[in-house]
């Protein structure tokens, strides 16, 4: 009899008729409780989830495939406790199309001055800026994957010079430049318009800090949509105060939802979006789907090829 199907995630009345959708026969097994998951993962096998307890992979002896819900792994490393042959599958490059419109969108909106539109709307006030042009501008991507090729394929439709990083440079015809990842204070340097899409490690934790803020040019912009914890929140606030960055746009932060008290809420020029630049209409069933292709996968002896690299954490 094959084995069941568990899930923890915290939308789990959702993922429900998903899972049993594509998994015509098998028990489903979903929790939404901390304890539930704590109490079961020693019976699961494969197991599609979304920030599960740590500290209780040394419990899973029967696990075969964790299935994170998302291209980001961050909060699964590193997976102390779980055996080595476990796979650890991710979501690469299914939002990589949502999320790059969703960038090109914010780039444009904070080249044509929109934050600051809206906000004179709010207050009532009838006061003119100019728009910028994308057309001549340099945008600066740092994280060359699939979802930062996707958006320098659009943006240099527009007439933008792009340049980025990339952990192996490879040659792409939309964009001028590729640095290593050592190239990113030049990148930072030259964008008129910086976009974060670069996974969360030990290497990226913290990264855009002060000391890279100061390497920015004055009057540039940054939009992240990667993870919080690459910003360093504090020394964002200040470029955003001092005006060293003419404005930004986040839609990931290092603690969410963002508390209502945080002072980002409040910080000049920044607009805020709740973690929403990977969605479309159909992505849990997708996600879903995903995941039963590579659970048949593993059944049939086969390898998964969303897999993980633990060593380099995503």
């Amino acid at each position: 009899m094959p084995s069941p199907i568990h899930a923890y995630v915290p939308f789990a009345q959702a993922v429900r008729p998903l899972l049993e959708k594509q998994f015509p026969g098998r028990e489903v097994v979903v929790w939404s409780q901390a304890p539930e998951f704590i109490a079961g993962i020693g019976d699961a096998e494969f197991i599609f989830t979304l920030h599960p307890p740590r500290g209780h992979w040394e419990k899973a002896k029967k696990l075969r495939l964790i299935q994170a819900f998302g291209a980001g792994v961050d909060y699964l490393m590193p997976p102390v406790g779980l055996r080595s042959e476990v796979v650890i599958a991710n979501q690469r490059g299914m939002s990589a199309e949502p999320m790059a419109e969703f960038a090109l969108t914010l780039i444009l909106a904070l080249l044509k001055q929109l934050p600051f539109f809206v906000a004179s709307q709010q207050q009532r006030t009838w006061v003119r800026r100019l728009p910028e042009t994308a057309a001549g501008k340099t945008l600066g991507i740092l994280g060359l994957g699939a979802i930062g090729c996707a958006l320098a394929e659009r943006a240099n439709a527009l007439g933008m010079r792009v340049i980025g990083t990339q952990r192996e440079p490879k040659a792409h015809p939309a964009v001028a430049r590729i640095e290593p990842p050592s190239g990113t204070s030049r990148v930072l340097g030259e964008a008129d318009v910086v976009v974060i899409l670069t996974p969360l490690t030990d290497a990226t934790r913290g990264s855009i800090d002060a000391a890279a803020f100061a390497q920015m040019r004055p009057g540039a912009y940054l939009v992240n949509l990667a993870r919080g914890g690459i910003v360093d929140e504090a020394a964002l606030r200040a470029a955003l105060e001092s005006g060293r960055l003419a404005g930004a746009v986040f839609d990931v932060f290092a603690e969410e939802p963002l508390p209502p008290g945080d002072p980002l809420w409040s910080a000049p020029n920044l607009w805020i979006t709740p973690h929403v630049a990977g969605g479309f209409p159909d992505l849990l069933e997708t996600s879903i789907a995903l995941f039963a292709d590579n659970v048949a996968c593993l059944e049939r002896g086969e390898p998964v090829a969303s897999a993980v690299d633990r060593a380099r954490g995503y």
